[in-house]
């Protein structure tokens, strides 16, 4: 009862200042601060506290046409006079769960009226995992849908994701569809499987700009690795990510307008992957310091941190378009020994010591 409490009271304070913070504690709670967003006309901030939600046989999902900002973030607890107001740094304090039954998470906030193209939809500092479906046009771990507000993906981890259902190009295990700009920064992608793609970006205008920034992308399993789309000739600018694909379709571009293709700048991005320019093809506009034949070493399959030895290591760009968050997955701070590393991880001083190096 205290914590419903506390909540409302959040909310109701925050009210003349236009934004509504939500501090839900459990699936009850959250699947309510989701519908009271979606339609209250406010900028909307949730703040999921520490712990694990299980989507029970229900994805957590909300529809909105308000041009509005909404942030779901993850890490919360209270200090010891405010509430809600410390968030670990850590991507893995917050879970979402859809325990192999379920989707996990669906945010369709489609809005073209007037003020949205100064919104932002984003999510950030949790970890959704375990999503499963087979309905056509469903994300099985995570569809984020904008209109003209900013998309913003960013210090996440997605794992154990499958889709099992051949049809839409949407049935991918990852989906983001903005006719904003695009962010996908600092996330952890891994053991996903789908029919389709397991990480797909879809965007309409030549205006766009889609940022894919210090992600580490373990992205086999699927029948196109990414799925990047365009209907206009979107620039995305691919910097710092280290990227494992396999098969035929790697880094998969699908220009659908042949006067006006997809654009690319790539800089320092590691691993084992290829690019295919679909059909049309795409007009690359740099491929600067990219190594797509090297071993990232990662600690294991399952640990996509850099192993002792790893080329990911102060291989970055310090200042990528779009930027870096100050802290990667695990809450260190995210440029150590002067050089940004390539990925979502960060390999720490004491990491580089214990393993030999001096």
């Amino acid at each position: 009862m205290l914590k419903h409490l506390a909540t409302s009271l959040l909310v109701l304070a925050s009210g003349a200042a236009h934004a509504a913070i939500f501090c839900p504690g459990n699936e009850a709670d959250f699947r309510q601060a989701l519908a009271t967003a979606a339609t209250n006309g406010e900028n909307d901030e949730i703040r999921l506290r520490v712990g694990t939600y299980y989507t029970g046989g229900v994805k957590f999902s909300m529809t909105s046409t308000e041009a509005k900002s909404l942030a779901i973030s993850g890490g919360w607890s209270d200090s010891l006079t405010l509430f809600c107001s410390i968030q670990s740094p850590s991507a893995s304090a917050t879970i979402l769960d859809g325990q192999h039954i379920t989707a996990v998470l669906d945010i369709s906030a489609y809005a073209f009226g007037s003020g949205s193209a100064a919104a932002t939809v984003s999510l950030s500092n949790i970890t959704l995992r375990n999503g499963y479906t087979n309905t056509n046009g469903e994300a099985a771990g995570l569809l984020i849908g904008t209109g003209n507000q900013t998309l913003r993906l960013q210090n996440t981890i997605q794992t154990g994701h499958a889709h099992n259902l051949y049809g839409s190009i949407y049935n991918n295990a990852v989906t983001l569809i903005g006719y904003g700009d695009v962010y996908v920064v600092n996330n952890a992608l891994s053991s996903l499987s789908s029919k389709y793609a397991n990480l797909g970006i879809f965007t309409v205008n030549a205006s766009q700009t889609v940022f894919l920034t210090n992600n580490t992308l373990s992205l086999a399993g699927a029948g196109f690795n990414t799925l990047l789309d365009a209907n206009n000739g979107t620039a995305y600018r691919i910097v710092n990510n280290a990227i494992v694909t396999a098969g035929g379709y790697g880094l998969a571009f699908n220009s659908r307008n042949a006067s006006d293709l997809i654009r690319t700048w790539m800089y320092n991005n590691i691993g084992t992957y290829n690019v295919n320019g679909m059909f049309n093809g795409i007009a690359p506009q740099a491929d600067v310091g990219n190594f797509p034949n090297v071993d990232p070493k990662f600690v294991s399959a399952t640990d996509l941190r850099p192993a002792a030895g790893s080329p990911l290591v102060n291989f970055g760009l310090n200042s990528p378009y779009g930027g870096v968050p100050s802290i990667d997955l695990d809450g260190n701070p995210r440029v150590d020994l002067g050089i940004i590393d390539v990925g979502a991880y960060e390999s720490t001083r004491e990491r580089i010591f214990a393993n030999g190096f001096d």
